[in-house]
């Protein structure tokens, strides 16, 4: 009978140690949660086996990003978690905007016993996700016009998203990570019109490229004109200050020779006693000396001839 209830007794100890295992998967937070009391231990546990004791179990929290995403449901084919339709909203002035987006959150880690405080396990805090991005999604919606919405739309994705940013980790212990404004749809015919304005706008900005492409090959010609006349007139000043050099040292020389003819003479006239007479004999002399002979003619006295000789 003691043998028998040794074993009794081994037996469900072996089941006790058993099952109070248990394991969280290395895509999971999880908190400790107690049957008896009731009670959730603060500490998160990441991915391991632990023994928490058979009358306990986990609570589990993903530990990867999860999608929320507003769409058709066509797109939503490769969801875990099934999205939502697409959000509806109306723009600032007034007209209905269907848009369609997605984004990723996780849970931090060190703020999953809170999260479960406030707002419970799953699908409840994430029911709680999906409805504030309504709020706050369609709310950001009305600040912005329908031509907004065409011509901005990169900037009202970044305003949605740093809303979003800022709610789930001030209020939600939750992280944003990525967020994808994918479409927006308003009315077919103001889109038609915006289509048709846009047309209308590149049409204007190609005209103003020519434009300006136009007016600087103007510019740049009027620019080399004004250069090639500015060489030219910096090649005429250089010109014409070479010619007055030129002329300037002529004129120098000249004078410079004249003078020392005029000296030379001079002293000549001192030599034959100051008499003018002889000196223009010695004048005429030296030039009949100095011009080429063969280019000189000599004019000379012939005797008169008496006529009846």
């Amino acid at each position: 009978a003691k043998l028998g209830l040794a074993a009794s007794f081994g037996l469900a100890l072996v089941i006790v140690v058993l099952y109070g295992f248990g394991s969280v998967e290395i895509t999971e937070y999880a908190l400790n949660y107690s049957m008896v009391t009731r009670k959730v231990e603060k500490k998160t546990y990441q991915s391991g086996r632990y023994w928490i004791s058979p009358l306990n179990r986990f609570v589990r929290f993903p530990a990867v990003l999860t999608t929320i995403q507003f769409s058709d449901s066509e797109m939503q084919a490769d969801l875990t978690t099934p999205g939502e339709e697409k959000l509806q909203s109306r723009t600032k002035d007034g007209l209905n905007v269907a848009i369609e987006l997605s984004f990723q959150y996780q849970i931090m880690m060190d703020q999953v016993f809170a999260l479960y405080v406030k707002l419970g396990e799953y699908p409840y805090y994430h029911n709680v996700y999906v409805r504030l991005a309504i709020d706050r999604l369609t709310e950001a919606a009305t600040a912005y016009s329908a031509t907004e919405f065409f011509t901005e739309r990169t900037t009202i994705g970044r305003a949605m998203e740093e809303q979003l940013r800022k709610d789930f980790e001030e209020k939600l212990h939750a992280r944003i990570f990525s967020f994808q404004l994918r479409t927006v749809a308003l009315p077919k015919e103001f889109e038609d019109a915006i289509q048709e304005t846009e047309v209308h706008r590149q049409d204007l900005q190609v005209a103003e490229a020519e434009q300006n492409s136009t007016r600087v090959s103007l510019e740049t010609q009027l620019i080399q004109a004004k250069k090639r006349t500015q060489v030219r007139w910096e090649k005429g000043e250089a010109e014409a200050a070479a010619v007055m050099l030129d002329n300037t040292a002529d004129i120098r020389q000249y004078v410079a020779m004249q003078k020392n003819s005029a000296d030379s003479y001079a002293a000549v006239n001192d030599e034959l006693g100051a008499k003018e007479d002889t000196l223009l004999e010695y004048m005429q002399a030296r030039v009949i000396r100095d011009h080429p002979s063969g280019k000189t003619m000599v004019g000379l006295s012939l005797p008169q001839v008496k006529s009846g000789s």
